[in-house]
């Protein structure tokens, strides 16, 4: 068995199975031989799997998937972030009692150049009566009153909380991105931070500590580091026409995570009906089988007309868990990278989960966006949806993104819960009519 180098290439291994198939074709024994012990077909994914396997990997996506994790740990050239650049994460801190409220610490994502504490601050009741605005419609000045909290906020998070690592570094921290959204129907809202952090944090840290003014502390740990599969870009399960009547049963199920008033969701369920319609009365009908009329009871049920019977049971899942507030914590270090798509490369860094919702991070070279011709429009270059082990099926949310020279950082949300029985998820990016997925095993 030969020996995967410590830099490989993938160029240099493809290669490799280009010139195997090319021996086999000429009907050379060693080459032919090497190919049969592993298929009877002399075919380019015949020779591709030969040379996996004897470099000790069960197929030629599972070969893919160790180069780019082994490159994603190698520098990138320059102390760039991009392609070569490795990501690790810190997590699973509690909230810290600070002069401004309660931090509740996220993931600390680090990378070569830049590193990042996602947070929610729930700021005591003064501050919070600052921040409220009435509720709509909502005046000019009403809007302003509450810029100037939000900002006075600001000024006075980062004297509020020191952060340290056990090698006795201390780090300075900014606001990079602060938001509040005071309308949901819900109460008072904690306020999202993203806190810049300098120096970066070595992957080598045992722990990052998080400390208030009052002396509460918290620590963040190390990711671990788990396993991923990823496929290769293959045909999607469903035609066109099915896929898009899916995609938009599944943004209506999605739009109740977002607080969607009744008028808005009777437009949008408008909308799709008379898409389904459509599709109905084409040529296309043949290939959605029952989907318009199982959309026709999810709008019945979203707008209150009708029980939630009769859905298909992936749906039926999402809206029976999304209320449901004991997903699994955890923090997990990916570092997988999909099959380029349109001359973008997609890389999946981390994975959080907590009670009510998880996220992934990732980054995408040179961006997560596809723009028209005439630069007036853009869409994302995938589309993202996980399942679990047990048939729960998650919809993404776009949860941000900034650029930050030869590539695009962002966040996917993702609803319900991940639940915590469940053993492997499943994401999966689907581009025009192609898919590929990457496969994690859970702690």
């Amino acid at each position: 068995m030969s020996e995967l180098p410590g830099r490989p290439n993938l160029d240099q291994l493809r290669r490799q199975a280009r010139e195997l198939l090319r021996a086999a074709a000429d009907g050379q024994p060693s080459a032919l031989t090497r190919i049969r012990a592993f298929s009877e077909r002399v075919s380019l994914s015949a020779a591709q799997l030969a040379v996996a396997r004897e470099y000790g990997f069960a197929s030629w996506p599972a070969l893919h998937a160790e180069v780019e994790r082994r490159l994603a740990e190698l520098p990138a050239p320059g102390g760039g972030a991009g392609r070569g650049g490795a990501r690790w994460s810190f997590g699973g801190a509690a909230a810290v009692e600070t002069a401004v409220g309660t931090l509740s610490p996220g993931v600390l994502v680090a990378g070569a150049g830049r590193a990042a504490l996602d947070a929610s601050l729930m700021p005591p009741s003064q501050i919070q009566d600052r921040l409220a605005v009435p509720p709509p419609p909502i005046s000019n000045s009403a809007w302003l009153a509450h810029a100037h909290a939000l900002m006075a906020l600001d000024e006075a998070i980062v004297p509020a909380v020191a952060l340290t690592d056990d090698q006795g570094t201390e780090y300075d921290l900014r606001v990079d991105d602060i938001q509040h959204f005071p309308h949901d129907g819900r109460g008072p809202q904690p306020v999202s931070l993203r806190l810049g952090v300098d120096p970066v944090p070595a992957r080598e840290c045992g722990w990052l500590e998080l400390r208030g003014q009052d002396g509460s502390a918290s620590r963040l740990v190390p990711s671990p580091r788990q396993d991923a599969r990823v496929s290769r870009l293959a045909p999607g399960p469903e035609g066109p026409a099915a896929r898009e009547l899916s995609g938009r049963a599944l943004d209506l199920i999605g739009f109740t995570g977002y607080g969607t008033d009744q008028g808005e969701m009777e437009r949008y369920c408008s909308a799709a009906l008379a898409r389904a319609t459509e599709i109905r009365q084409s040529a296309e009908s043949g290939t959605v089988g029952d989907l318009p009329a199982q959309l026709a009871r999810l709008c019945a049920f979203l707008t209150g007309r009708g029980p939630a019977d009769g859905l298909p049971r992936e749906w039926s899942a999402i809206i029976s868990a999304a209320n449901l507030a004991d997903g699994a914590q955890r923090h997990l270090d990916i570092s997988a990278a999909l099959p380029p798509v349109d001359d973008i490369v997609v890389r999946v860094d981390s994975l959080v989960s907590e009670p009510e919702s998880w996220r992934v991070y990732l980054r995408a070279e040179p961006s997560w966006w596809i723009y028209s011709a005439d630069g007036q429009h853009k869409r994302a270059v995938m589309l993202a949806r996980a399942e679990d082990d047990l048939g729960g099926l998650y919809l993404s949310q776009f949860g941000g993104s900034q650029s930050d020279g030869d590539h695009e950082e962002l966040i996917l949300g993702f609803l319900p819960r991940l639940n915590p029985l469940a053993r492997t998820v499943t994401l999966a990016f689907t581009h025009a009519a192609e898919q590929a997925t990457i496969e994690l095993q859970l702690p």
